[in-house]
């Protein structure tokens, strides 16, 4: 017999599922993040659906620049997935979005001054793990 998930009102605790792809994310396994917040999405709480789709683009985003080369991709799935976690702060799920917020457009912003055509070399691999140890982290208060 499958259980299906124990419904908690928003704002209180994180999903279990989620808190699995948020670890995930924090341990820089953008892609299997991606991944387990795709699958998150389709059993949160209907009030964290925009949340979680937010998380999986920003988790996407950072599997591209760090896997794929992709510059502006990444750009564009952080912006996009910024002006979503705007409707949500200061916090939802209890996860803290002011925080991640900020940072993730901090971040973006240093993506944006990256040079466009470097996808090669020793600066490149430098830059890349310099951005990789500047990536916010998603903090969950409970």
């Amino acid at each position: 017999m499958l259980k299906r998930p124990r419904y908690r009102p928003p704002g209180r605790t994180v999903h279990s599922d989620l808190k699995d792809a948020i670890g995930d994310f924090n341990r820089g396994r953008y892609f299997d993040a991606a991944e387990r917040f795709e699958r998150a999405a389709t059993i949160v709480e209907p009030e964290l659906k925009e949340l979680v789709g937010a998380l999986n683009r920003v988790a996407a985003a950072l599997h591209l620049r760090f896997n794929r080369g992709g510059r502006q991709s990444s750009i564009n799935l952080l912006s996009q997935a910024i002006l979503t976690l705007e409707d949500s702060r200061p916090s939802r799920g209890g996860i803290d979005i002011e925080r991640l917020s900020s940072e993730l457009s901090a971040y973006t912003e240093e993506l944006r001054a990256s040079p466009r055509n470097e996808l090669s070399g020793a600066r490149y691999r430098i830059r890349l793990f310099t951005e990789r140890r500047r990536v916010p982290r998603i903090v969950v208060n409970e």
